[in-house]
């Protein structure tokens, strides 16, 4: 078996060591050998800061268990059981579930950019994962690119090629760029589709759950 490995020169905690191995046993899962080692091909050069960090950058999104140390990877575990799930019952081939288990594994990768210099998300994280994906090698080229524009277009319509948020006037261009991303994002493919609604349902709040381990849910109320 393939191993992810531990950064040289750190000291590890447990909480990156519980991480790499939660996502080591969901990248095992992937049947094709070829799509399983381009995944670990990307993990092995991810920023080290996405094994501690929280699925939600401001701690306002994302079920209880999403946060915190390490909750980042703890909702891509989430997603990966909606993934399969999902496609279950779209009757989808061995192939296609091995396409979007390693697109949904990658696909938050750069949600702070490739080098994580800051704590807050970079609302285009889905296209620099997508440009950083390039890289790794893979033999099935249809494969890699389904992965690809999996990762690139997971947001939906919140697909961004420049951030929609930063207090400055657009040009035409900037803002034509992000029209076409959403209409292409609202047009995926099952694979895309599979990865999107994964995404979605993973991080409701009210969708709090931990494949295979108990989670106490408060109401709103009672928080």
């Amino acid at each position: 078996m393939t191993e992810i490995p531990i950064i040289e020169g750190e000291i590890v905690d447990e909480t990156t060591k519980e991480s790499v191995r939660l996502i080591q046993k969901e990248i095992e899962k992937i049947t094709d050998e070829n799509i399983k080692n381009f995944t670990y091909q990307a993990f092995a050069e991810v920023d080290p800061k996405f094994w501690i960090s929280p699925s939600s950058s401001s701690g306002k999104y994302h079920p209880e268990e999403d946060n915190g140390k390490g909750g980042l990877v703890r909702h891509v575990v989430k997603g990966i059981a909606v993934v399969e799930q999902y496609l279950r019952r779209e009757m989808a081939t061995l192939r296609e579930i091995d396409i979007a288990k390693s697109a949904f594994l990658l696909h938050d990768t750069c949600k702070n950019g490739v080098v994580w210099e800051s704590s807050f998300t970079n609302y285009t994280h889905g296209l620099i994962a997508a440009k950083w994906l390039e890289k790794f090698e893979l033999t099935d080229e249809s494969a890699k690119k389904e992965i690809i524009n999996a990762v690139r277009y997971h947001m939906g319509q919140w697909s961004y090629v420049v951030s929609p948020f930063e207090d400055r006037p657009y040009t035409k261009e900037e803002m034509m760029a992000n029209v076409n991303e959403i209409i292409r994002a609202l047009h995926p493919s099952k694979i895309e589709r599979a990865v999107q609604d994964a995404d979605y349902w993973a991080s409701r709040q009210s969708m709090s759950f931990f494949p295979g381990i108990s989670v106490n849910i408060k109401n709103n109320h009672e928080r």
